[in-house]
């Protein structure tokens, strides 16, 4: 869609991803749920911005993720019409924010001279697209219980459209490695490590972005309330302190935010001002 905030050029300086990330948001709201234009066409202008004046080789390894990607898109859309009940968070809105966030901070560090080849932006944009489908709400009995459920259904559109299985195993561990159990030991792994761009650092940008509309000030306590009405829904014995003060106060003060991209954006910063006021009050 022309309206798209993804499609405006790049900001001038650092300082404004955070404001372009929050206008996206905002945009992506206003459409929610009556006049949504789908996830590929955010996926698409996603594939736009990072790829402005050149298309991926057909056949090439680039070109096979985002075609996948596109697919479970599209794939997740007629699930999602299908089905009685779409979570309330975690849902296309939650994947529209994902995915947006990781178009922008792979930006973010291109505009920090971090090469980021297409082969790995484009696992990026398909693993965040499979990251949550056919999530039926709540949260994980056990280790990576709904990831697993999520890799395999990425693994069935994927496997048929010849992407090599070097990049299949790739995404798998991108999608797995969201379960929010293993979300601190992903950044312990790269903690003192320079960023460059492999598996491990992969998981941490992923994570960042799965996480990063929940850590705004303006859209993350909605998104606490919806996820506690989600949690409510499948009776989670925490839905009563995940949507509250307190809940918003432990969930900022686990967060972390370990890659250049997430300093250009200055979450961290945003996040310790949230926590000031929250304790203050």
């Amino acid at each position: 869609m022309s309206d798209m905030p993804l499609n405006t050029a790049l900001p001038p300086s650092s300082e404004d991803w955070a404001q372009l990330y929050a206008a996206t948001l905002h945009n992506l709201r206003s459409k929610w749920p009556n006049a949504w234009p789908g996830l590929p066409v955010v996926l698409n202008a996603c594939i736009q911005r990072l790829w402005p004046q050149k298309t991926p080789t057909v056949g090439s390894t680039c070109h096979k993720l985002l075609h996948a990607a596109l697919v479970m898109a599209a794939h997740i859309e007629q699930v999602a019409l299908a089905a009685d009940y779409e979570p309330l968070y975690h849902n296309r809105l939650h994947t529209a924010d994902a995915l947006t966030a990781i178009c922008l901070l792979i930006q973010a560090l291109q505009k920090k001279n971090i090469v980021v080849d297409d082969e790995w932006a484009a696992a990026f944009l398909f693993a965040v697209t499979s990251h949550d489908v056919l999530h039926p709400g709540g949260a994980n009995g056990f280790l990576q219980e709904i990831e697993r459920r999520s890799a395999k259904e990425m693994q069935y559109i994927a496997t048929p459209l010849g992407i090599d299985v070097v990049w299949l195993h790739r995404v798998r561990e991108l999608i797995l490695r969201t379960d929010p159990a293993l979300v601190t030991g992903n950044h312990d792994k790269v903690q003192g490590v320079a960023f460059e761009m492999n598996l491990d650092w992969a998981c941490v940008l992923i994570n960042e972005a799965d996480i990063l509309a929940s850590a705004t000030s303006r859209y993350g306590p909605a998104l606490g309330h919806a996820l506690a009405n989600e949690w409510a829904f499948k009776n989670h014995p925490l839905h009563q302190v995940v949507g509250t003060a307190k809940g918003r106060l432990q969930f900022l003060s686990s967060l972390r935010f370990s890659s250049p991209a997430a300093e250009a954006f200055q979450v961290a910063s945003d996040v310790t001002g949230q926590i000031a006021s929250l304790r203050e009050a």
